[in-house]
């Protein structure tokens, strides 16, 4: 928790009024304790993260002393809505465009890190887990 409310994503809305245009939203903030957490957090990420933890990696992002680490997310985050097709097919599609308060997209473009590390060939063959150890520093 933080201790102030702070804004950590906005979205992008289909227009009612105005069918075919998009709305901003006002940006939604994470809430706000007596007591926030006053130590460091380590989000770990990599190209499968996608959605909802997309979403809160976002959110962990906006308190001070966290650090993104990993490599870019898959940049899928948003609502999802179910579409019919005829022969009874079935898609998706996002209906909001997700951004950080700043306007910068999540969408196709991904949680970029702030510490930016893949595991080589050699570190999977060793067993080791490089991001892990690189948040568990980070965080001392």
């Amino acid at each position: 928790m933080l201790k102030e409310p702070t804004p950590f994503v906005k979205f992008t809305q289909g227009s009612i009024a105005n069918p075919g245009t998009f709305e901003w939203t006002d940006p939604l903030k994470t809430p706000a304790g007596a007591t926030p957490y006053s130590g460091k957090v380590a989000v770990l990420v990599n190209e499968y993260t996608q959605s909802a933890a997309e979403f809160a990696a976002m959110a962990f992002r906006a308190a001070p002393r966290t650090a993104v680490i990993g490599s870019t997310t898959a940049g899928a985050d948003g609502n999802v809505s179910r579409i019919t097709l005829p022969g009874d097919l079935h898609t998706m599609i996002s209906g909001l465009g997700i951004f950080y308060p700043d306007g910068r997209p999540t969408q196709r473009v991904g949680i970029v890190p702030d510490v930016y590390l893949k595991p080589s060939p050699a570190d999977l063959r060793a067993g080791r887990d490089v991001v892990l150890e690189r948040a568990m520093e980070s965080v001392k």
